[in-house]
C-alpha cells in the first residue's frame, strides 16, 4: 500500500474550504467548523479533532512567554497519524499524557494547524496575531524536537483566508514580519493563504428596514 499523502490531503481539504466558504461572513467558530469538515472528509471523522491543549510552563525560557501570554498552547484544528482520535490535553484524566505537559501527544498527530480568517474582523486580519500563530508553531515544534529528537514532528501549517470584504491581505508583508521574528522559525511550518473569489457582500448581510 502506497505511503499517504498527508500534505495533499491536507491542502486539498484547505482549498476546497476556501473556495466554498471564502464568500461568507461570519464568525471564526463557523470558519472553524466548516474547515475541520473538509478536513474530516479527507481524513475521516476519528481523525481530526480540534483544540488540543499542550502545557507550555516546563518549557525552556525566552521571550516568546510573555507574547503568547498563558501557560497553555491551543491548536486550532489537528489531525491524528492513525484513526481512533483521543482528547488530547495534558490534565484530562482519560487520556493524560506521559510527559504531564501534553508535547508527547503530538508524537500521535500527522498534522498540526493553525487558521485566521480575515472577514471574521471588521478592521480587516493584523499581521501580527498571524505571526504570534507562527511564534506558538515554533514553539511548540522545537521543543518537541528537543525532546523526541528521533519522532517525525506532525506536518505544521499556518492557515490564512484572505476574504475581508473590503481589504486584501498583504501575504508578502507577512513574509517579511516572519523571516524578521526572531521567534519564527519559517522552515517549520507551511504558510497557506487562499484569496477568496468572490469576496463576500457586506450589502447582502443585512436588511435596510
Amino acid at each position: 500500500m502506497p505511503a499517504e499523502d498527508i500534505d495533499r490531503k491536507f491542502r486539498g481539504a484547505w482549498g476546497v474550504f476556501a473556495a466554498t466558504c471564502g464568500a461568507y461572513l461570519a464568525q471564526e467558530p463557523s470558519f472553524q467548523m466548516w474547515f475541520g469538515h473538509y478536513v474530516i472528509s479527507q481524513f475521516g471523522i476519528d481523525r481530526v479533532a480540534r483544540e488540543p491543549i499542550v502545557h507550555t510552563k516546563p518549557f525552556p525560557p525566552g521571550s516568546w512567554r510573555a507574547r503568547l501570554g498563558a501557560q497553555e498552547a491551543r491548536l486550532d484544528l489537528v489531525v491524528s497519524r492513525a484513526p481512533g482520535i483521543r482528547a488530547i490535553h495534558y490534565a484530562n484524566r482519560h487520556y493524560k499524557s506521559a510527559d504531564g505537559t501534553g508535547l508527547s501527544a503530538l508524537t500521535d498527530l500527522a498534522v498540526i494547524s493553525e487558521l485566521k480568517v480575515a472577514a471574521t474582523q471588521w478592521e480587516g486580519l493584523g499581521h501580527a496575531e498571524v505571526v504570534l500563530d507562527a511564534v506558538k508553531l515554533t514553539v511548540l515544534l522545537r521543543e518537541f524536537e528537543r525532546v523526541h529528537p528521533h519522532v517525525a514532528p506532525p506536518l505544521a501549517y499556518l492557515c490564512v483566508l484572505d476574504n475581508h470584504p473590503k481589504r486584501t491581505y498583504k501575504t508578502e508583508v507577512l513574509e517579511e514580519r516572519l523571516h524578521a521574528d526572531p521567534e519564527v522559525e519559517r522552515s517549520r511550518f507551511e504558510l497557506l493563504v487562499a484569496e477568496a473569489s468572490p469576496r463576500p457582500a457586506l450589502e447582502a448581510t443585512m436588511s435596510s428596514g
